[in-house]
């Protein structure tokens, strides 16, 4: 009896830290981890600002290139070859309209390193650029009033313009989405909180003190990304929404 209470002390010391200069190393190298994160970031943003600064004219003529110009003829095209050239069900271009915008509003931070607000800045001129478009051909072809007549036509065209700069703005979203989750090299040595130890230890049963530090370090990793995958989910949530709302006549 008395061994096997001597066993387990033995086994609940080497659960504890060996050393007590390991805890301050690991919050230093999560100190740095997240000191390098900013420094990134800020070396991103003032490289692009410089640009604008250096070089005005080339940096917005190849932005709105890019940005604007290339969605806003690409949403158009697809207009033309839906409603126009094939006549098909509607579903199919405010899907359309939601998958183009995407990749711009991703390509927007993960090769300009511009962030939400300047996706949704694009986001809103190529929607109502692109909308605009969309009527004037309508207009041309079916020989009908190119301005909506109506308070819920206006509703209806608003709503869509809205779908095409959320969609934008999701783009965006998922490229700060996947930035978080890229490994980083230091990652591993942040000491995980109390939370996170309590969660893995409830997730798994008795376990050493290196696998459950192990486990408590992957869920506070995943703690970092819940906030920005919420972000896509509802950017992505919103321009379906408003797109089906759109499409049904706004209810």
């Amino acid at each position: 009896m008395q061994r096997g209470f001597q066993r387990r002390s033995t086994r609940l010391q080497k659960l504890r830290p060996r050393s007590p200069l390991v805890l301050p190393l690991i919050k230093e190298n999560a100190d740095l981890t997240r000191k390098i994160d900013d420094v990134q970031i800020q070396v991103s943003r003032l490289r692009a600002s410089l640009a604008r600064g250096d070089a005005p004219l080339r940096y917005w003529v190849l932005h709105i290139g890019v940005y604007l110009l290339a969605p806003v003829v690409l949403l158009l095209g697809a207009h033309y070859v839906i409603t126009v050239a094939f006549n098909v069900q509607l579903i199919y271009l405010r899907l359309g309209s939601i998958a183009i915008p995407i990749p711009f509003g991703f390509a927007l931070l993960w090769f300009s390193h511009q962030g939400v607000r300047w996706a949704v800045g694009y986001g809103a001129a190529v929607g109502a650029v692109a909308v605009a478009g969309m009527l004037v051909v309508v207009g041309s072809i079916d020989n009908v009033p190119i301005l909506p007549e109506d308070a819920r036509e206006w509703r209806e065209v608003a709503e869509y313009a809205a779908s095409i700069m959320l969609a934008f703005a999701t783009g965006n979203v998922l490229a700060a989405l996947l930035q978080r989750l890229l490994p980083r090299t230091l990652e591993a040595t942040s000491a995980p909180g109390p939370a996170a130890l309590v969660l893995a230890r409830l997730t798994g049963g008795h376990v050493g003190s290196a696998t459950l530090r192990r486990r408590a370090q992957k869920i506070q990793g995943n703690f970092g990304t819940i906030g920005t995958a919420m972000g896509a989910l509802g950017t992505a949530g919103g321009s379906l929404y408003t797109g089906i709302r759109a499409l049904m006549g706004g209810g």
